[in-house]
């Protein structure tokens, strides 16, 4: 990789402090929302791991060992379900890191969820944008400068839902996060630039679990699963044993995604970065962009204090044909 290779912007999480507190509201705005109207609308699901743990055993029947998404994107392609073999690596135009991960791992659910659960959806690309000017503005309280928190994006596409990038006047991406994440825009999303949108991004929610271990990213990644990962750890890509792996080195304020696990030669898992493929290109079919990592690094990584990651399932997409168990 070369620096040409790398975008100017590198990074955009804000860090745990906010993190917490989007949470803690989170929490608070589901004990409301349960007490007063038996259960709040469409999304609030705002969990635990402890909270789900006893629905994943039934879950993992089926999902443990599952395929690789790539290999699902390439199945799915051939059978006229999605219109790429691979779903595009995006690449960052600001520090919207904490939206443009969260776009590769709603992506990503989708095809799970359409190639090995039966889902009679139809697969449509998220709008980073949206995810990244709701977070700020609607979910947090607008700010000055780039940047969000994994907390506000996960609370963003479940209590606003998604954008399609091929949904009705929808505009290109680039230069539209800064535009629509600027601190004019927040309060009352029927004031902001994108409010036209509001309605028809409600259509489509998705449930949100935090995960605080290694053992708890597993058990959600084999129910099918994706993850959001935020932190100050900074990498190096190096080659171990035939694959392209994440080592640490530095620090950076990232949010990345992670989409797969394997457990040959040990327990890993594929982290994407949104740094556009040629940031690192695989040594086998994987998708580019992305190496793996350790869990052993992983598990190190979570003892520190700057770390987030929310884990995502039951997304809400637009209805589609008959499913026929394409995997």
């Amino acid at each position: 990789m070369t620096d040409k290779d790398t975008p100017i912007y590198e990074g955009g999480w804000l860090g745990p402090d906010e993190e917490k507190k989007a949470w803690y509201q989170a929490r608070r705005m589901e004990e409301v929302a349960s007490f007063e109207t038996g259960g709040g609308y469409g999304g609030f699901h705002y969990n635990e791991f402890f909270e789900v743990a006893d629905q994943l055993p039934q879950m993992k029947i089926t999902l443990k060992g599952r395929p690789f998404t790539w290999e699902l994107e390439r199945r799915l392609h051939k059978t006229d379900r999605l219109p790429w073999e691979l779903i595009p690596t995006h690449t960052q135009d600001t520090g919207n890191c904490v939206a443009a991960a969260l776009a590769g791992a709603g992506m990503k659910l989708q095809v799970i969820e359409i190639a090995m659960q039966g889902e009679e959806e139809e697969f449509r690309p998220w709008f980073t944008p949206w995810i990244y000017a709701v977070s700020r503005n609607q979910i947090g309280s607008g700010m000055n400068g780039a940047g969000s928190t994994g907390a506000w994006g996960a609370r963003a596409v479940n209590e606003y839902g998604v954008l399609f990038s091929d949904d009705k006047s929808v505009p290109g991406y680039p230069g539209t996060s800064d535009d629509w994440g600027h601190r004019r825009n927040k309060g009352n999303i029927s004031q902001a630039k994108y409010g036209k949108f509001a309605e028809t991004a409600a259509d489509n929610p998705v449930s949100i679990t935090r995960a605080r271990s290694v053992d708890e990213m597993t058990e959600l990644m084999d129910a099918g699963m994706t993850l959001t990962i935020a932190s100050n750890r900074g990498f190096k890509v190096s080659e171990y044993k035939g694959l392209h792996v994440y080592r640490p080195s530095g620090s950076w304020m990232h949010q990345m995604h992670i989409t797969d696990i394997r457990r040959d030669p040990e327990l890993m898992f594929y982290r994407m970065n949104q740094w556009g493929p040629r940031h690192t290109k695989p040594l086998n079919s994987e998708t580019p962009g992305g190496a793996w990592n350790f869990a052993s690094d992983l598990d190190k990584e979570l003892s520190g204090r700057y770390i987030e990651v929310y884990g995502y399932k039951k997304f809400k997409g637009q209805p589609g044909g008959p499913s026929y168990h394409i995997i």
